[in-house]
C-alpha cells in the first residue's frame, strides 16, 4: 500500500484502487502524487503518441480539452488542480489526459458503445445484479494498468462515491456511492443523434455530481429531469432493490417503461421507449446495438430466477458470436451488488474478475 498526505493506493492486480480524503484540491493532490506513473503513460502513450501527432490534431485536441475542462464546477476543477501539484504534470497536460476519450471521439470519429443488464425480482437469485461493458478503440487495451477505481471522501460531507475509468478521467461513466446507487453510460447516438453542445455541463461530470449529491434513485431522477445533456446517452442507475433506465438525448430525457419484463432492463445503444415513435435501427448500426440487446434478454430469460454476481459474470462472459454481448471492444467489465456495495471487474485478455469491496472503502470515512 501507498500513501500520500491522507490517502491511499492499493493494487488488485492491474487495477489500481485510490481510497481519498479531503477537500477536494487535498483529494487532488493525493490523486496525483498516487497515480503519477499512470498519468505520465496515458499524457505520453496515449494523448501524446496516438491523438495529437501533428500540428492541426494538437489544436484540436487542446481546444476540446479545454472546453471541457471550462464548464467544470468549480469543486470539480479543484481536483485537477490538486493533481498538478503532485503529478509531474501540469494543469494543462491533465486537461488533455482528463479528455482522452472525448478527444478520441472528436478527432476520430469513433464513440463508445457499452451494454448494461440489471436483474432483479423474479430475475434474480436474491439481490439486484448489475452487469455492464465498457467498449470502445482496442488500443485502449494497452493501457490496462491505467484502470482506477477512485473512491472520494469530500470534507463538505457529500456522499462518498467511487468511479471506475482511466487515470485522470475526472468524471463518471461508471460508479457507486455510499447509499448503493450505481450508475452508468452507454452511447445513444444511433437515436439520439450526433448534435454535440460544447456550452454545456459533460453529462458523464454530470453524473460525477449526482453521486456526490444523490442518496435515492427518486433524486437522481429528478436530476435527469433537470439536466439537459450535451451529447446522446443512455444511463442506467440502480439501487439495491431496482433499476431504472433514462434516454437522454440533447433536448429532452425519457425514463423507459418496462411493461413486459418486469424485474430486467437491459441497455445498447439504442433507444427503446416506445414514446419517441423511433423505428428500431439497422442491425449493422453501431457494433450491433440491436443483437447485442437481443442476446442479453435471452440469457437473461435463460437464467430467470437465478442470477447472482457469479451469474451476470457468465453472462458478461459470453461473446457476441457465442450470442451475448462482449466482443473485441470490450475494455473492461463490471458487476455490481449495491446491496453488498459490491463490484467486480474484469480486463479481458489481462485480468480475471476481481473484487473491490467497496463498503469497506466507503465506511473508512475521515472527519
Amino acid at each position: 500500500m501507498e500513501f500520500f498526505e491522507n490517502g491511499s493506493k492499493t493494487k488488485e492486480g492491474k487495477i489500481s484502487v485510490l481510497n481519498l480524503y479531503g477537500t477536494w484540491r487535498e483529494m487532488g493532490r493525493q490523486y496525483g502524487a498516487l497515480m503519477a506513473d499512470e498519468l505520465a503513460d496515458i499524457y505520453k502513450n496515449a494523448v501524446c503518441d496516438v491523438l495529437l501527432t501533428d500540428e492541426t490534431k494538437k489544436a484540436n485536441g487542446t481546444e476540446t480539452a479545454e472546453k471541457l475542462f471550462a464548464n467544470y464546477p468549480y469543486r470539480f476543477k479543484q481536483i485537477l488542480v490538486g493533481m498538478s501539484e503532485t503529478s509531474g504534470l501540469g494543469l494543462s497536460e491533465l486537461k488533455l489526459v482528463n479528455a482522452m476519450e472525448v478527444i478520441a471521439s472528436v478527432l476520430l470519429y469513433k464513440h463508445q458503445m457499452c451494454s448494461g443488464i440489471a436483474a432483479w425480482g423474479d430475475y434474480a437469485e436474491s439481490s439486484l445484479v448489475y452487469g455492464r461493458n465498457y467498449d470502445y478503440l482496442t488500443w485502449f487495451k494497452k493501457f490496462a494498468d491505467d484502470l482506477v477505481v477512485s473512491v472520494f471522501h469530500p470534507a463538505d460531507l457529500s456522499l462518498a462515491s467511487a468511479t471506475v475509468g482511466y487515470a485522470g478521467e475526472i468524471y463518471a461513466a461508471n460508479g457507486m456511492n455510499e447509499k448503493g446507487i450505481f450508475i452508468e453510460l452507454n452511447n445513444g447516438f444511433p437515436s439520439g443523434g450526433a448534435l454535440w453542445y460544447d456550452s454545456r455541463i459533460p453529462a458523464v461530470v454530470k453524473l460525477f455530481e449526482f453521486l456526490f449529491d444523490c442518496e435515492s434513485l427518486d433524486e437522481i431522477e429528478a436530476a435527469f429531469q433537470t439536466t439537459r445533456a450535451n451529447f446522446a446517452y443512455i444511463a442506467g442507475v440502480a439501487d439495491t432493490q431496482t433499476a431504472r433506465c433514462f434516454e437522454w438525448p440533447t433536448f429532452d430525457v425519457k425514463r423507459r417503461i418496462t411493461r413486459s419484463r418486469p424485474g430486467l432492463t437491459v441497455l445498447t445503444n439504442h433507444f427503446t421507449e416506445f414514446s419517441w415513435g423511433l423505428p428500431r435501427p439497422e442491425d449493422s448500426s453501431f457494433y450491433m446495438t440491436r443483437s447485442r440487446r437481443q442476446n442479453l434478454l435471452n440469457l437473461a430469460k435463460h437464467f430467470k430466477g437465478t442470477i447472482n454476481e457469479k451469474v451476470m459474470m457468465n453472462i458478461m462472459d459470453t461473446r457476441y458470436e457465442n450470442l451475448g454481448a462482449t466482443t473485441d471492444m470490450t475494455l473492461y467489465q463490471i458487476v455490481a451488488v449495491p446491496e453488498k456495495s459490491a463490484i467486480w471487474i474484469k480486463l479481458p485478455q489481462y485480468q480475471e474478475w476481481t473484487y473491490i469491496d467497496l463498503g469497506r472503502l466507503f465506511s473508512g470515512r475521515k472527519e
